[in-house]
């Protein structure tokens, strides 16, 4: 059941979209391109909301639906317990069933990625193929992550993430726009986002929930199917994840990737190169499910060749 309702006006100038319904939530989501046959579902990551995923493809032809993720943006969080990539599998599940949508493709940034993975895993029949751009999918070893731990501590978190981070917003937002799309410099159209909506306690929060998670719920998804095609989108050059360690776990899960990795670009390579990032998913979305089905990885052409330098 899916219905429409109009958010209240915000503090800020946030792009303000659709709330569809589940049976068990609410999401708010942006919509891009005509409702036809191709439907994309676009998934943001970490700290971010829709409305930065959405704008490289916003142009294209392609059906695209973007949420804010469970905690960002306009829509709450899930409960305790299902903050992670394997709870986030699900509230997508539920997504897809209230907009009655199957054979979708989905697409995902950093570590939104890991829960279309666990989706891919364990619902391959709702999907038609995996664009995932700079997935952060494999356990990572341990990082202090500082400011962040801080901002979660006992006592001082809520004062900081009140009174320090948010007030800030602005200097948080710029500072990790930075470091995310380094070496490449910051894009105008992301220097339009809106910070107080992006930057603030309910965000800082979802942050570390889903961070602390990651490790542990990324332990168990196996092998995905091989006839499900997976497209992944890396920049050499990233700092925030290394694509190394990210490519060999999921060239472990699959036999025939296809693989484009950019020199020079960090991890931000959808705002850095649009174009090849629309050709990719364009590419997805016009397979026909049975595009790969009983063909074994050298009957594809991908196995032999499973990295394209770009």
């Amino acid at each position: 059941m899916i219905y429409v309702q109009p958010l209240p006006p915000p503090a800020v100038s946030p792009q303000v979209g659709k709330i569809i319904q589940t049976d068990r939530e609410q999401i708010h989501m942006l919509e891009s391109g005509s409702a036809g046959e191709n439907p994309v579902v676009l998934l943001h990551g970490c700290g971010s909301i829709a409305e930065e995923v959405m704008m490289p493809f916003s142009g294209s032809d392609l059906h695209i639906i973007a949420p804010d993720r469970p905690g960002y943006g306009f829509s709450p969080a899930l409960p305790a317990g299902e903050r992670g990539p394997r709870g986030q599998s699900f509230w997508l599940e539920r997504l897809l069933e209230a907009l009655e949508l199957d054979k979708v493709v989905l697409a995902a940034h950093s570590i939104g990625c890991a829960a279309a993975l666990h989706l891919a895993a364990r619902r391959p029949d709702l999907l038609k193929g995996l664009f995932l751009i700079s997935p952060c999918c494999r356990p990572v070893p341990f990082k202090p992550f500082i400011v962040l731990r801080s901002a979660v501590a006992p006592f001082v978190g809520p004062v900081i993430r009140q009174h320090v981070i948010a007030r800030c917003s602005s200097y948080f937002l710029e500072r990790g726009l930075r470091a995310s799309s380094y070496p490449n410099p910051v894009t105008s159209e992301l220097s339009t986002l809106p910070a107080m909506h992006m930057v603030n306690a309910a965000s800082i929060a979802t942050m570390a929930e889903e961070l602390w998670a990651f490790n542990g719920d990324m332990q168990p998804p196996g092998s995905l199917p091989a006839d499900l095609p997976v497209s992944v989108l890396f920049g050499r050059e990233d700092r925030i994840i290394d694509p190394g360690w990210h490519l060999d776990w999921l060239h472990d899960r699959h036999p025939a990737l296809t693989v484009e990795l950019l020199d020079g670009v960090g991890h931000m390579p959808h705002h850095v190169a649009p174009d090849l990032a629309v050709t990719m998913l364009c590419d997805l979305a016009s397979k026909t499910p049975g595009d790969l089905a009983g063909k074994t990885p050298d009957e594809t052409g991908e196995a032999s060749q499973p990295m394209i330098a770009a």
